[in-house]
Formats: C-alpha cells, structure tokens, sequence
C-alpha cells in the first residue's frame, strides 16, 4: 500500500513542472495575453517564443493553443454580438480548407522557405496598410473565403494564421471593435483545429495540462487589462499598434527563416 502511494505521488510529483518554469510561463502569457487583449491577436506569436526560452516548441506551442482555446471560450460569450458573422463565417470555412493544404504544402517545402515567403506577404501587407490601403465596402464572400483560405494556408505552413485576418479587418470598413471581437473569434476556431491535430500526435502531455489549467487566470486578467487599454483608445491608436505588430511578426518570421537556412 506504501508503495502504490509513493509511486502516486511520484508521478504526480514528475507530472507538476518546475517552479522556475512556471513563473515563467505565466510571465510570458500574461506579456502575450496584454498585446492579445489590446490589438485581438498575437497572442502564440508572442507567448511560444518566450516560452520556448524554458522549454521545448513541441511544449510551448500546444500550451499556448490550449489556453486560446479555453479563454476562447470566453471570447465568444463576450464578443459574439460584435463580431462581423457575415464575413467571419467564410473566414472560418477558408481556413478550414487551407489549413491542411497549408500542411500538405510544408510536407513539399522546406519550413524555412515558407517562413521566407510568408514574410516578404506579409511585409507587402504591412507597406499596403501603412500608405493607408483600405477597401470602401466589405469584400464579397469568394474574397473573403479566399483570404480565409491564405489564413489556413499560413497557419498550416507556419502556425501563423493572424496576418491575412488582420489586413482584412484593417482594410475594410470595420471599426476597432468588431475587427477585434471577429479576429478573437477566429483565432477560437483555429485554435480548436490545432488543439484537435496536437491531441491527435500525442503533443498534449501532463505538463501541457498543468501549465495550461495554471496560466488560464493569467491569460484571462491581461486580456482584461489590454481590452481595458483598448476601450480607452482609439481606432487610429488600434490600427497603428496592430500595423506595428505585423511588422514584427514578418521580421520574427524573416529571421527564423533565413537562420533555418543557415
């Protein structure tokens, strides 16, 4: 009997991560979950690389779609009425369908090509929006499946599906709030997808869960504090904070690729 509760406890003991760890972790979601809660988006773009400097990717990343996930949830409660459903349905069905061709596509491509080319799109992108490129009316259902399609393409190829979602709300004749409240819905989907396919290769682990279960009130209060920031902004304030943040992502993206290559 002594033995069956030590071997209980040791697993439970080897199943909690280290506390060094987890302080971390929660310093990095709570970074993330403040940009997250501000702009809408970049919340794996910024959690995965921090806390990849205390684990491994094939850790961070699952951690970081499951509290998307979960805080998702959450997303959709708050936000749903308004969100902008005409276009983010189609959104949703194009990133369904590009999703496993962008994997197909990583499968026939080096990963750091792709991530070559998704940063030259996205830096054309970011000059687009910077010289004040904007469409007057919302695009038709076929564009915005399209974009939905290049979303999925990105994120199978990169894990980064936020780019092409952010340049359509950018772009169109959406205010702050929707954009914000239709890109948080989005990314819950695409997080389901990814949380589904990680389950299926056996990436979500005991720490995965612990780490997850331990940072969701994180993640949960700096979404709180950033949409706090946001409510007190401005459209141009969102808009110029979110063209900034695409920068980053292409140059991140550059600097992986092109070190792959190395």
């Amino acid at each position: 009997m002594h033995d069956l509760i030590a071997a209980a406890q040791a697993s439970f003991a080897a199943s909690v991560p280290p506390t060094a760890i987890i302080l971390g972790a929660m310093a990095a979601v709570m970074m993330a979950a403040l940009l997250r809660g501000f702009t809408g988006f970049g919340f794996g773009l910024a959690a995965v690389p921090l806390m990849g400097l205390l684990m491994a990717p094939a850790k961070a990343v699952p951690v970081a779609v499951l509290l998307q996930l979960l805080s998702g949830a959450n997303d959709l409660r708050r936000n749903r009425h308004d969100c902008h459903w005409p276009s983010l349905r189609w959104l949703i069905v194009g990133a369904v369908i590009g999703s496993p061709l962008g994997v197909l596509m990583l499968s026939v491509t080096p990963a750091p090509v792709a991530r070559i080319v998704i940063a030259a799109l996205i830096t054309g992108a970011v000059l687009m929006l910077g010289r004040g490129f904007a469409v007057a009316t919302v695009p038709s259902p076929l564009v915005t499946t399209g974009v939905g399609l290049i979303a999925g393409l990105f994120n199978g190829m990169a894990g980064i599906p936020g780019p092409p979602a952010v340049v359509y709300y950018m772009s169109g004749p959406f205010r702050a709030v929707v954009a914000r409240a239709s890109m948080l819905v989005l990314f819950f989907a695409t997080a389901i997808a990814a949380f589904v396919s990680e389950t299926a290769v056996g990436l979500v682990g005991a720490q995965v869960l612990w780490l997850a279960a331990i940072g969701l009130p994180v993640m949960l209060l700096g979404t709180m504090i950033g949409e706090f920031g946001f409510r007190r902004g401005s459209d141009r304030l969102h808009r110029q904070v979110s063209i900034t943040c695409l920068g980053l992502i292409a140059l991140g993206s550059a600097i992986k690729g092109f070190s792959g290559l190395m």
